[in-house]
Parts: structure tokens; C-alpha cells; sequence
């Protein structure tokens, strides 16, 4: 792999991270959840919750399963958003 598609593929993956913060952060805010609280309803650390919101953590399908729940949202949602699953595979 040459530099510059490894360099594409660590900004896109950077890029899908920050999209899905943005996007849990979106559900807490519209379920009117503080940080605190979604963190203990999905039994993640206050600190772990905000760095997966500001896209500095890719957690894991296990934690999205968590947040998923606690958020009231399906977790395809959140599996596709991070890249574990395709639209396509979503649908099925």
C-alpha cells in the first residue's frame, strides 16, 4: 500500500469516526440525555463517551450494542455509521 492511500484510508476512517460522534451525540441530544447519563445507561465511562462523540475512540460493536439500547435506536444504525456493516447488510 503507498503512503498516500494509507494516508486516504487513516483520513476516511477519521472522517467516519467524527461522523458517527456527531451522529450519537445528535441521538443523545434529541432523547434530551446528558453525557453522564448515557454514559451510565450504557455502562461506559463519562470520559470514553465523550472522546467516542468527539471521534477520537472507535469503540467497539459490543459498546455500540450499548449505546444503541440505551439510546433507543437500532444498532444496524449504528454498525453501518461505523463502518461494520453496509447499507446493503442492513437490509437484509
Amino acid at each position: 500500500m503507498s503512503s498516500s492511500s494509507a494516508g486516504d484510508l487513516r483520513h476516511e476512517l477519521e472522517d467516519r469516526l467524527t461522523a458517527l460522534g456527531e451522529f450519537i451525540k445528535s441521538q443523545r441530544e434529541l432523547a434530551d440525555m446528558s453525557v453522564r447519563r448515557l454514559a451510565d445507561l450504557a455502562g461506559v465511562s463519562n470520559p470514553y463517551l465523550s472522546q467516542i462523540e468527539r471521534g477520537l475512540r472507535r469503540p467497539s460493536a459490543e459498546i455500540l450494542q450499548q449505546l444503541a439500547k440505551a439510546l433507543r435506536i437500532s444498532v444496524e444504525t449504528l454498525y453501518v455509521r461505523a463502518g461494520f456493516l453496509s447499507d446493503k447488510d442492513a437490509e437484509v
